[in-house]
């Protein structure tokens, strides 16, 4: 049987036989059950997909005894394409650095947007700042060099939508029936705030432009980094590339207390025992690897058989014959053409090996790319060089003395609207196979690296459940909504719960 079908289709297999669950204490994470005859083989875990997920589930799994196997699609761990840097809320990423005890990250780091206008928004170091309600520091103390106040102002409305929004299942089903640029319309929007400050958002974290956003993934983003409080815009950079600073570091660890780790390897299909209908073996080419359980913690990309229409995006690193004065190091540009939104990154400042450097090394990445994928490096790089001389013009003359040019079609799960029934959740139709990553559905209310190593625990979590041996690993919540934004979500689900008890209320497409 083909792993993919049982994966995303969901299709029908022989009953198991019920695991045994675990005894649990509300808030807290207890030791699981023993299983009956006392000490036993330790189980077997295949984990496939070396990033951040993957990671995660190997790391507490391997600290509770299971003997685990993790499958690299290359060489060695290896990030993700997906939103650069470390945000304030990445709590329990912040936690795992801390217990790694290594020191890979900058320190807090100003942004800014660009339009091909020139500058836009500069956004501040919010943890310099006086904090201020929700939302209103996000609003206030950005520089708005060419934006009226008359714009900023017809931000407020769309707060309505904010509060409504509070990420359980009925509000993703209410609001990702409409694209985002639907909701900001809908909310009295500016144009010019619109393609000034929040469609470069949109197309940084969820890498589409609005109008192929859901709405409900759009206000779960910009709550999470931007609207929830103020320092969540802040973020930390990582000194180096995050393969070498973080997940060599934490791979020797894993290594060292056991995990095995093979590569390269994909899993083409998994072995399923008719009579319970759980994995045996997973499947690599020629390699077969036997198993008690299975968590898929890869990307989308090797799963491009089963995901289509998902963004393209294309990485691009040049270096500069000159040392030219770039004002921030992350800069977030849109409106360049109608489809694609796209970054850059000033590395000479970011990596610690750049920084004696007489030239200058920037990254531009750019999201939804798919017109670029057929062009030539050449003509990517071209591409790349005049954007940034609209953005900076210390670019105007500068040579390109190398280039990198990295192509990563069909990289992400694209939120479109509708799309948020169709996303699998962590568990599957197959009782031992889990599955882990940030395009899967979950409750944490996390983003990006954030939410893919939070579901790399929450797999590994499943595990232990599963196999009732163990403990729960501890998942740090995202921090609490401020008490003005708790009481306006309470009176407007009261609203909501009244509205529901009106006669007809759902005779009418809601």
């Amino acid at each position: 049987m083909c792993w993919c079908t049982a994966l995303v289709a969901g299709g029908r297999l022989p009953p198991p036989a019920l695991p045994r669950r675990l005894r649990r204490r509300r808030g807290s994470y207890v030791r699981a059950e023993a299983s009956p005859g006392g000490e036993s083989q330790r189980k077997k875990v295949a984990v496939a997909g070396a990033g951040w997920a993957g990671l995660a589930a190997a790391h507490h799994l391997v600290k509770q005894g299971y003997d685990v196997t993790l499958l690299g699609a290359e060489s060695g761990p290896t990030e993700e394409v997906g939103l650069r840097g470390f945000w304030y809320p990445y709590r329990n990423i912040f936690a795992l650095v801390d217990e790694l005890g290594i020191s890979p990250f900058t320190g807090w780091n100003k942004a800014a947007y660009y339009s091909p206008e020139g500058l836009a928004v500069e956004f501040p170091i919010f943890h310099n700042q006086s904090r201020l309600p929700a939302p209103l520091g996000v609003f206030a103390y950005p520089e708005f060099p060419n934006l009226p106040l008359i714009d900023r102002l017809t931000s407020i409305p769309v707060i309505a939508a904010v509060i409504d929004f509070d990420n359980t299942d009925t509000a993703w089903r209410k609001y990702d029936a409409v694209t985002a640029r639907e909701l900001f319309k809908m909310y009295g929007c500016s144009q010019r705030l619109y393609k000034e400050v929040f469609e470069p958002a949109i197309q940084a974290a969820l890498f589409a432009p609005g109008e192929q956003c859901s709405a409900a993934a759009t206000l779960g983003m910009l709550y999470y980094y931007m609207l929830s409080h103020q320092e969540n815009s802040d973020f930390l950079l990582c000194r180096g590339e995050v393969e070498e600073n973080i997940f060599s570091p934490w791979l020797k660890s894993l290594e060292m207390n056991g995990l095995k780790f093979v590569a390269p390897k994909v899993p083409t299909s998994l072995t399923i025992d008719k009579e319970s209908g759980c994995i045996s073996a997973i499947v690599c080419g020629d390699d077969v690897y036997e198993a008690d359980a299975f968590i898929s913690a890869m990307g989308l990309s090797p799963l491009q058989s089963i995901v289509k229409n998902s963004p393209d995006v294309i990485s691009v690193k040049l270096w500069f014959d000159k040392k030219i004065t770039i004002p921030r190091v992350a800069n977030v540009c849109s409106g360049f053409d109608d489809s694609s939104g796209w970054a850059f990154f000033d590395l000479t400042s970011i990596y610690d090996y750049y920084s004696e450097e007489p030239t200058t090394i920037v990254e531009a990445e750019f999201y939804n790319a798919s017109h670029l994928l057929p062009l030539s490096d050449e003509h990517i790089v071209s591409e790349a060089s005049s954007r940034l001389i609209k953005c900076i013009q210390d670019f105007e003359g500068a040579t390109v003395t190398q280039q990198l040019v990295r192509r990563s079609p069909s990289s992400f799960m694209n939120s479109l609207p509708g799309s948020y029934r169709y996303i699998p959740r962590g568990s599957t139709s197959v009782p031992n196979l889990f599955l882990a990553g940030d395009w899967i559905v979950n409750r944490h209310g996390s983003f990006s690296k954030e939410k893919a190593y939070v579901t790399g625990l929450e797999a590994a979590n499943r595990v232990v459940d599963y196999f009732s041996d163990g403990d729960f690993a501890k998942i740090i919540a995202v921090e609490g909504d401020e008490a003005h934004i708790e009481t306006l979500r309470s009176l407007n689900r009261r609203a909501n719960e009244l509205k529901s008890q009106i006669p007809f209320s759902e005779f009418f497409i809601q």
